[in-house]
């Protein structure tokens, strides 16, 4: 146990990346609780501590409660940092992307700190003697020693406050570059949506049958292939019309006409329209993307009942 000790005081900064450098494999993990218990108290621990590794030395660090606030709260700037970075640098923010930021500010932070910590050893670099301490004979060992206890806890006090304003100034460094830096172009999107009055209820169809407009908009900087369906809704469904691939181009908008024919009877029926991009799969959700808008329709002309 000694020695397992001797060895993370030797080069804890490097166990200790290695330890947020695991959060790829918690992942696998379940989800829920089980992965935030793991998670969490290495990303609210790991990045702090580092930096604090990296700024004060063995024996000016702050100590118990002090440090791990200190660490907990730079962890948490470190984080919102972190985004800021990714979003002025154009690059989407994600779990991974944020991961990936803070893996490599934590390597150049472990970094830092074993070194200070190799020169920091008795020995290593160039170290100046210590001074004589000059100790008031008039004071019992009692006071001296209490003296001493407020001293290191007002140093104590110093560090922390100073690691307070050190986090504050770099999330407002952050926050004026995010001002100042031109941003990135604004994710695109696509949508689809019925076009002439406004369907509050039950549309009526006539005996000849009625057109339904709808128009898909397609903001987005690529041209997509996208498939479009249309079919009535029941058990099982019944399709409405001949499936239809459609190619529409960046910020281009498709106004699109369905054509319902005339109802068979007095029942209320509902109709679908899906759209489906053909050949693409979202990244995020591991399949094709779909929209889709319905409408109830029914023939007044006929007499109503209860349809099953």
């Amino acid at each position: 146990m000694r020695k397992v000790k001797s060895l993370w005081l030797a080069s804890w900064p490097w166990w200790l990346l290695v330890v947020f450098a695991s959060l790829a494999a918690v992942r696998w993990l379940p989800g829920g609780y089980t992965r935030a218990a793991v998670a969490a108290p290495i990303l609210l621990m790991a990045p702090g501590s580092l930096t604090l590794g990296a700024v004060f030395s063995a024996g000016s660090r702050p100590r118990g409660a002090a440090f791990v606030c200190s660490a907990a709260l730079l962890s948490a700037i470190w984080t919102a940092f972190a985004s800021l970075v990714l979003y002025a640098l154009g690059v989407r923010i994600t779990a991974d992307s944020t991961y990936v930021c803070l893996l490599a500010v934590s390597a150049a932070l472990a970094a830092v700190a074993q070194a200070r910590l190799l020169f920091g050893r008795p020995g290593r670099g160039r170290r100046a003697a210590p001074k004589p301490e000059i100790v008031d004979p008039d004071l019992s060992e009692a006071e001296t020693r209490s003296a001493k206890t407020r001293e290191v806890a007002r140093g104590s006090a110093c560090y922390g406050v100073a690691a307070v304003v050190a986090g504050a100034a770099l999330l407002a460094g952050g926050l004026y570059a995010y001002e100042r830096l031109p941003h990135p172009a604004p994710t695109g999107y696509t949508w689809m949506a019925w076009t002439g009055p406004r369907i509050s209820g039950p549309v009526a169809i006539g005996s000849s049958g009625s057109d339904l407009r709808f128009q898909i908009v397609h903001h987005q900087p690529d041209t997509t292939i996208f498939r479009l369906s249309a079919m009535w809704l029941g058990s099982p469904p019944r399709t409405l019309a001949n499936p239809l691939t459609v190619r529409i181009g960046p910020d281009k908008t498709f106004q699109g006409i369905l054509f319902v024919p005339p109802l068979p009877d007095g029942c209320t029926y509902r109709i679908v329209v899906a759209l489906t991009t053909a050949p693409q799969i979202d990244p995020l959700i591991k399949q094709a993307q779909s929209w889709s808008i319905n409408a109830d329709v029914y023939e007044p002309g006929k007499p109503s009942k209860t349809c099953k």
